[in-house]
């Protein structure tokens, strides 16, 4: 081969054979993406297309961020979800008045086992509910509830920032630590990675407990780097949970728009499971046990007079990711939206539709139902908001309305259907949180806090613009081009 190439007349550089070498991986890579995104075409092509045009990067991106399979990490992650399952059921035996458990319980899916869909909770009763909108209201309820633990507190989050914020829920838990309360905390190795081992030691010192989810080995045979955990969880002496999209830092009292809940009641004990199964997974301790579980009791209207916001509900926890072979969260939002009547307002930073969610969304507007979209104007991810603009001509041919939320940052995670149903968690609407990322969301059953987010929906309207025919029509050569591009590489995103 270098005989040949000499005597065409090549001149052999350093950048030459750089160039070599990355076309012959990019050839090698092929049967791998073929195998990896086997039932994904659009996917295959757009990584076949940047193993081709750009080999450098796209050999890389491939064997770094790429392959979504994981079979060691799944079934270790599998095998450690069912210790704790059978556990969980033993902790149910000697705990027979609450209902702890029903994996997989998708009505309209009764066949499915969890290794397949995920975690989907039964219904939950008389549960008290609290909407905090962005941090400088949810932060505060949080360090409150913190502040009154007496047995344990657990945390779960995605990015907790070495700041003023950061080190401020880190000195209450040291304070909570020493006064003898159990603390664990459980960060994402990669969106957490600015709080390092010297960041936790005064944590750690103090008694409490710290794990990291899933360190990445970027050239590990079983990469983990794209397989992240998104959940945002507090829970506090088993009976207060908090879920939604809020991580722990300075930037998020200031510049992002979020949302989260308040839990009290039956439902707490789902949120409790989901952290344990994490935790059991990323820690190796078991807490099937009843200090943490079957505290909590319903709530009633009583209980609310001094808690004007709150509202008793029927609660699920849903929660998914990457290791069955069907996500839980997608499947439920599919259903949903499919089954909307009169309305489906949907509110999420990055917007980044599957086919079947596409036509989900088009199928409700051609019923009639009253479909809109809240998505960022302005995004900390813009390549992932120009990815998802080239969606906006189907969506607005179909009926759909689209607004862009330009007050801040928009990182609220919202569905609203009809006048009952909500979801507030931490999934967006894009492939990373519905196929990598493991998630958890709430699926709350209440006028009164469906009315809630319906207010908050359109008083971020006040703040956005409508996106409508014309502006696509009129909007410049550059943007156009660069939203295509997107739209290719959006199913490597």
């Amino acid at each position: 081969m270098l005989q040949t190439t000499t005597e065409l007349g090549w001149q052999f550089t350093w950048g030459t054979v750089v160039w070599l070498i990355a076309n012959l991986m990019a050839v090698a890579t092929v049967p791998s993406v073929l195998y990896h995104r086997k039932g994904q075409p659009l996917s295959s092509l757009a990584w076949l297309f940047a193993l081709i045009g750009l080999p450098v990067v796209g050999v890389f991106a491939w064997w770094t961020i790429g392959r979504l399979r994981m079979q060691r990490i799944k079934r270790r992650r599998v095998n450690a979800r069912n210790v704790m399952s059978r556990h969980i059921s033993a902790l149910g035996a000697r705990l027979p008045d609450v209902p702890l458990r029903s994996m997989g319980a998708l009505a309209t899916a009764p066949s499915l086992s969890d290794d397949e869909l995920g975690q989907i909770f039964p219904v939950t009763r008389d549960n008290q509910v609290e909407l905090l909108v962005d941090a400088a209201e949810a932060y505060p309820v949080m360090i409150t509830a913190i502040e009154a633990a007496r047995h344990h507190i657990h945390l779960q989050f995605y990015i907790w920032e070495a700041d003023a914020t950061g080190r401020h829920f880190r000195d209450l838990l040291v304070t909570k630590a020493k006064a003898g309360v159990e603390v664990r905390v459980l960060i994402d190795a990669v969106g957490g990675s600015a709080v390092n081992d010297s960041f936790m030691e005064p944590l750690k010192a103090a008694g409490a407990a710290i794990a990291f989810f899933l360190p990445a080995r970027i050239f590990s045979w079983q990469n983990t780097i794209n397989f992240r955990n998104h959940r945002k969880i507090i829970v506090i002496d088993g009976q207060t949970g908090f879920i939604g999209g809020l991580n722990i830092g300075d930037g998020y009292t200031r510049d992002w728009h979020d949302l989260a809940v308040r839990l009290d009641g039956p439902v707490v004990d789902q949120l409790q499971e989901v952290f344990a199964d994490d935790w059991f997974f990323a820690n190796g301790e078991n807490l099937a046990d009843p200090a943490y579980f079957g505290g909590t009791t319903p709530q009633t209207p009583e209980a609310l007079r001094d808690r004007a916001r709150c509202h008793v509900a029927r609660c699920r926890i849903m929660a998914s990711g990457p290791d069955t072979r069907q996500n839980a969260t997608h499947d439920a939002l599919f259903i949903g939206i499919t089954g909307a009547k009169r309305r489906l307002w949907l509110t999420t930073p990055y917007f980044i539709p599957d086919t079947a969610i596409q036509v989900a969304l088009r199928t409700a507007a051609y019923k009639g139902v009253d479909v809109r979209l809240m998505l960022p104007h302005r995004s900390d991810v813009p390549f992932v908001r120009l990815a998802g603009r080239s969606y906006y001509g189907d969506l607005l041919a179909a009926g759909i309305r689209i607004f862009e939320y330009d007050g801040a940052i928009l990182h609220a995670k919202s569905v609203l259907i009809d006048d009952k149903l909500s979801v507030v968690g931490s999934a967006n609407l894009d492939i990373r949180s519905l196929q990598l990322n493991f998630e958890a969301n709430c699926i709350i059953n209440s006028q009164a806090i469906n009315a809630s987010l319906a207010a908050l929906f359109e008083k971020d309207l006040v703040r956005s613009v409508e996106i409508r025919p014309e502006d696509l029509q009129n909007r410049r050569f550059g943007a156009e081009f660069l939203e295509t591009v997107a739209h290719l590489l959006s199913p490597l995103l």
